[in-house]
């Protein structure tokens, strides 16, 4: 069995995971989350939030783990995981990048996304924040979760993101990061990073493997079984 350690994304939390935890738990896996500095629960002022921060975050929780871990990272979580990589490689096993960003060297969450699709947001300039024009969340992150008590109490959960790790770009070297195996979980009707910007971050650069899901850019809601599923073939490759 193995240890993951699963890290949201952007407006989100360690709530994200409440129907995937449980489940891998049950097929005798050990699961770590957290909330990001500034995301869910936790209360780090926006100003202080860095993408620097969050590898900490990140990179202390899986050095409490007693083996090396399966780390995944859901959208902007993409960003979080490649960094960590580069910093804590000998404790990683793999790296599965849900619906995620999947940067080079050098770039940022914005600079990636330049001239793609993607969700609008809006800017506080008074603390530093972004945060999803409202009438566009549904479409934009829970376009395909049924349950719609689910998705109204998701919606309410999103926090405004601190836009600082939107422009840190990551540096990695192939001698760490390089060195871990990546997997790609692609979900193809997600319209917060369309498939078509998803595949062109996973061929730019390659995966081990990449798995192909039916979902929006919310599969732990929308489809939680078949996530559940997909992780748990990725801890016996």
């Amino acid at each position: 069995m193995s240890t993951f350690v699963l890290v949201h994304g952007a407006c989100q939390g360690e709530w994200v995971w409440e129907k995937v935890k449980p489940e891998l738990e049950a097929l005798g896996h050990k699961v770590a989350t957290l909330d990001l500095p500034g995301s869910g629960q936790d209360m780090t002022p926006p100003q202080q939030v860095t993408l620097d921060l969050y590898v900490e975050k990140v990179s202390d929780l899986i050095k409490q783990q007693n083996e090396k871990v399966i780390l995944v990272g859901h959208s902007m979580g993409g960003l979080v995981i490649t960094q960590t990589a580069e910093k804590v490689h000998d404790k990683i096993d793999k790296l599965v990048y849900l619906c995620a960003f999947l940067p080079k060297n050098g770039e940022s969450l914005i600079s990636k996304s330049e001239g793609e699709k993607g969700p609008e947001f809006e800017l506080n300039e008074a603390d530093m924040t972004l945060g999803p024009k409202l009438e566009t969340v549904e479409e934009t992150f829970f376009n395909a979760v049924e349950d719609e008590a689910l998705k109204l109490a998701s919606m309410k959960r999103c926090r405004p993101q601190a836009l600082a790790p939107f422009t840190q770009p990551v540096i990695i070297t192939e001698e760490k990061f390089g060195s871990v195996d990546r997997i790609y979980i692609e979900t193809t009707l997600d319209n917060a990073i369309p498939i078509s910007f998803q595949r062109r971050m996973n061929t730019e650069t390659p995966c081990s493997k990449v798995i192909t899901m039916e979902a929006d850019h919310a599969p732990f809601l929308s489809k939680p079984e078949e996530l559940v599923n997909h992780l748990n073939q990725v801890s016996k490759s």
